[in-house]
Order: structure tokens, then C-alpha cells, then sequence
């Protein structure tokens, strides 16, 4: 983060933490329509956009731009509903001997997942690219299109060893977990490199062991 001085003291640019409450606000706005699709859906009501943001309180305008389509907001949902293992295993205590194996526990079953419905990955994988750059387009330099859960995962998941590292090396950490697990790493594994689901998911795994490793020992 870049720094001004005022006073003798070093402070964030005002810019950079303006840019930062843009983020947060397009989050919890994005979170705000999933969460009241989901609770549409609970009532027995397959929700449209625009019954999730009457129900969000969020314009119309603003629920179209994070979800254009039905399709991308029903996508959404099932992805999220895909995952609450994973939730639950994030949620449950964790020691430092234990967070290691934690978040190789969270990639494996994060990847066995995607393997498992992978069409339904693959199409969540196009909703987002095409929803990036409809915002890109429309002049959003910072398009935020999905929550991004498995960072949130694996922060979790090794917390007790956050302290132990360097700040840089713990998000380069983080950032190379998300890397290895999710659609995207699938999609390399199998299109690109021409492994088959098996060995993807542990090519996966073996990089994760290192990355680890190399970060904490």
C-alpha cells in the first residue's frame, strides 16, 4: 500500500483507501442479492434477478450488473450450495500442527468437487468471464464478479501459522493455494497439461506440499 506522510507519520493514500471501500461495498452488495436469492429459493421460488433485488432492497440496475442473467444468478447459487462440507470443515477448530494438513484437506475435497460437476464449474467459469468483461467494458476498472471463497478457506484454515511468516509470504502463500485449487486449476490441468481427473487433483496436491513447504518449513 502506498504511503503519504502527514505530521511526521506515514498514512494510506487517501486514493487506495477509497479504492478499498469501493471493494468492500461491492461485496456486501453482491452478498446482500445472494443472500435473499437463497432465501427465495428456500420458500420454493426459482428467483429472478429482479425478485432477488426487490427482496436485497438493491435497484434492479445494480442487481443486473453483478448478475445479468437468471442463469448467472442460479449458477451462483448452486455453487454455493455445493460447498457447505467444505464450510463446515473450515468452521471446525484448527491447531498449528493441524492448519497445514487443514488446507490440503480444503483444496483436495475443493477439487474433487469441481471434478465431480465439472460442466457446472466450467459454465460458472464462462458467467464469470463474460460478467468481467461486460463491467470491464461498461468502464469498472475493479469488476468484482464472484466472492472468491477459497481464499477465505485456506486463510482460515492455517490461521494459527499466519504469524509465523512474513506478511508477504503468507498472501504469496494464500494466492498459491488459490492458484492450485478451483475451475481454473482444473481446466489447465486437464485441457492444458492433458492430465486425467486423478492425476490433475494430485499434481494439485504435490505443488500445495511444496508450497507450503517453501513457506513454512
Amino acid at each position: 500500500m502506498g504511503l503519504e506522510y502527514h505530521d511526521g507519520m506515514a498514512v494510506p493514500r487517501q486514493q487506495e483507501i477509497l479504492d478499498g471501500g469501493r471493494v468492500n461495498q461491492k461485496r456486501r452488495t453482491r452478498a446482500a442479492i445472494i443472500g435473499a436469492a437463497k432465501e427465495l429459493l428456500a420458500g420454493g421460488a426459482t428467483p429472478t434477478v429482479s425478485q432477488a433485488a426487490a427482496a436485497a432492497e438493491v435497484s434492479r440496475t445494480t442487481a443486473y450488473r453483478y448478475f445479468p442473467t437468471q442463469e448467472s444468478l442460479l449458477v451462483e447459487l448452486a455453487m454455493t450450495a455445493d460447498v457447505g462440507d467444505i464450510e463446515e470443515l473450515v468452521a471446525a477448530d484448527v491447531t498449528p500442527e493441524q492448519a497445514r494438513g487443514r488446507a490440503l484437506e480444503v483444496l483436495d475435497l475443493f477439487n474433487r468437487h469441481v471434478a465431480d460437476a465439472e460442466i457446472e464449474y466450467r459454465t460458472a467459469l464462462r458467467l464469470y468471464l463474460d460478467q468481467w468483461l461486460q463491467e470491464k467494458e461498461a468502464g469498472d476498472d475493479a469488476p468484482q464478479v464472484r466472492e472468491g471463497r477459497r481464499r477465505r478457506w485456506f486463510e482460515q484454515s492455517l490461521a494459527p501459522l499466519r504469524g509465523t511468516v512474513a506478511p508477504e509470504l503468507w498472501d504469496r502463500a494464500i494466492a498459491g493455494l488459490c492458484l492450485l485449487s478451483g475451475p481454473e486449476a482444473l481446466a489447465v490441468l486437464r485441457d492444458v497439461c492433458r492430465l486425467d481427473d486423478e492425476a490433475g487433483r494430485a499434481t494439485a496436491r504435490w505443488a500445495a506440499e511444496a508450497l507450503l513447504d517453501a513457506t513454512f518449513g
